[in-house]
């Protein structure tokens, strides 16, 4: 066996000095005392939920600093608590947040669990917000939604994905939002085959709200959408500035020398039958399509747990709205400052 020499072995040591006792290091810890902008750096990379049910609650420094910083809560991502959370404390989380955002927040993305009465109490608070992102929210309807839209004069970025809004609203959305530069309105294709549309299911009415309202658009995602040929046409004429044009799934469309004419200026184009593979929400889309009996190969989705509609949660509807647009009492701030 070789052995270091005593020197090397001194050497070693004093460039490795043994650890102290866990004891004393954790005694010699301040946690309330971390500096507030090296507190609140740690704070932003938290969900909302873990701020306002573990770390803003774990002493005074702490709790003041969730409850009165609101460059925590400038962008506020609640895309995995419908599946956490019971749909009230969701609600209630939210509110907080909006809260405490004291008018700052710029992004607001959820899933499932919003409805009207939410997106217009953020509506009503959240002047500044530039993008909102909403999936699954089947308890947002055109009305609520054409009403609290007006609230986003800034808004730069609208994602509505799996949503049940549809037709005109949008056309009211690109009105209320001159600023809109991303725009993402993605539905599941509900078909018997992949090379043949529903008949009578071609529908433009999003397709020219969106060319006569949104001309600043650079990024426009619209997968599974209805729209023809003709509305296709209208959106190249109406969004000059087009850059990203995401078209999968939109089996009306026929890609004739036309429309490749007119798409060829935009620099990033999925087509019709171009993958699905890179989408976010892919897995929704397999179980439509295993469920249609399309012929679509789904090897791609082998390793996805699928959600399928069977499991979409159910929501209550929140009958008393000027009860529910109290802050929710559990995430009331007491604090002795």
């Amino acid at each position: 066996m070789h052995l270091f020499p005593p020197v090397r072995l001194t050497l070693i040591s004093a460039m490795f000095p043994p650890s102290p006792p866990a004891e004393a290091e954790d005694e010699a810890r301040d946690w309330a005392e971390m500096p507030s902008d090296a507190l609140a750096a740690v704070f932003v990379k938290l969900d909302v939920a873990d701020i306002l049910t573990g770390a803003g609650l774990v002493c005074r420094a702490w709790r003041r600093l969730a409850a009165t910083d609101p460059t925590l809560w400038r962008r506020v991502n609640m895309s995995d608590q419908g599946d956490l959370l019971e749909t009230e404390e969701a609600e209630a989380m939210a509110r907080a947040a909006v809260e405490r955002a004291a008018g700052t927040m710029e992004a607001f993305c959820a899933d499932s669990f919003v409805t009207d009465g939410l997106l217009c109490y953020i509506s009503q608070r959240a002047p500044s917000l530039k993008s909102l992102q909403l999936c699954l929210c089947h308890d947002v309807s055109n009305e609520g939604f054409a009403v609290a839209i007006n609230g986003f004069p800034q808004l730069e970025e609208l994602d509505v994905t799996f949503c049940s809004l549809y037709g005109s609203v949008f056309e009211t959305a690109g009105r209320a939002c001159p600023q809109l530069k991303c725009f993402k309105l993605n539905e599941r294709w509900s078909i018997y085959s992949e090379f043949a549309a529903y008949e009578g299911m071609d529908d433009d009415t999003e397709a020219l709200g969106i060319a006569s309202t949104m001309p600043g658009l650079q990024d426009l995602q619209l997968i599974g959408n209805n729209l023809t040929n003709d509305g296709l046409m209208a959106i190249l004429d109406g969004c000059p500035h087009l850059e990203s044009l995401d078209i999968r799934q939109c089996y009306n469309i026929q890609m004739d020398d036309a429309l490749k004419s007119k798409c060829a200026r935009i620099r990033d184009l999925k087509l019709p039958h171009d993958p699905i593979s890179d989408f976010k929400y892919r897995a929704y889309i397999a179980s439509s399509i295993a469920n249609s009996g399309s012929d679509f190969a789904l090897e791609l989705y082998d390793d996805l747990d699928v959600v399928t509609e069977d499991d979409d949660a159910d929501f209550d509807d929140m009958d008393d709205l000027d009860e529910a647009n109290s802050d929710g009492g559990m995430y009331d701030d007491d604090l002795d400052m």
